[in-house]
């Protein structure tokens, strides 16, 4: 089991209209696997996404965006990325009917393993997500952070369950639940998070 508190956090600041800087964090974490339970907190990320094109339901427009995340080994020990993780991904996400949509996010990371030497390898990311209301939304979600050798870490996967209420246009509240799909990845995590949105 792994779990996330305080709320994880996510800041949106918008530089330009098209590129818009992230800081995020889990901020303290609890982790249980085989009787055993560790504790500690997060790294922080700091990442640039830059919009190609925005999404429009409309006229059937894909949103298609470039991210690059940095994380920043600021953590415990435990779970602290030794070096830090450079990830490159490439965002696209269509419109379907009936207030719902589709996103793919194939990427590419840099991190080192438990030996200390770095190693390069694919992410990958599907999501199914439905707009209830204005304001309140669902998604369904196939994610994989790294797909490598075992020497490596091997392949981290989850299949996740989740949900957003914005609470203003500023502040918005997310809750997910994720179950492990190998066996390097925990078994089940949860999380209660704050996006904030400047």
């Amino acid at each position: 089991m792994f779990a996330s508190y305080p709320p994880p956090f996510l800041a949106r600041i918008g530089l330009t209209d098209t590129l818009e800087l992230r800081l995020g964090s889990d901020v303290r974490i609890s982790s249980q696997a085989d009787g055993v339970t560790t504790q500690g907190w997060a790294d922080t990320s700091v990442a640039l996404r830059y919009r190609l094109q925005e999404l429009d339901d409309k006229t059937n427009t894909a949103g298609m965006a470039l991210q690059l995340e940095q994380g920043l080994p600021t953590g415990s020990a435990a779970f602290r990325a030794d070096g830090g993780r450079t990830a490159l991904k490439f965002a696209y996400e269509r419109a379907l009917p009936d207030n719902m949509s589709i996103g793919v996010m194939p990427g590419v990371v840099r991190q080192r393993n438990a030996d200390g030497a770095w190693f390069v390898a694919p992410s990958l990311a599907i999501t199914l997500g439905k707009n209830w209301t204005p304001v309140f939304r669902t998604t369904a979600e196939i994610v994989a952070p790294q797909i490598t050798s075992t020497a490596n870490g091997g392949k981290v996967a989850t299949a996740n369950l989740g949900a957003t209420y914005r609470l203003t246009e500023m502040f918005e509240l997310e809750v997910g639940y994720a179950r492990g799909l190998t066996k390097n990845t925990p078994d089940h995590s949860a999380v209660v998070g704050l996006n904030i949105k400047l």
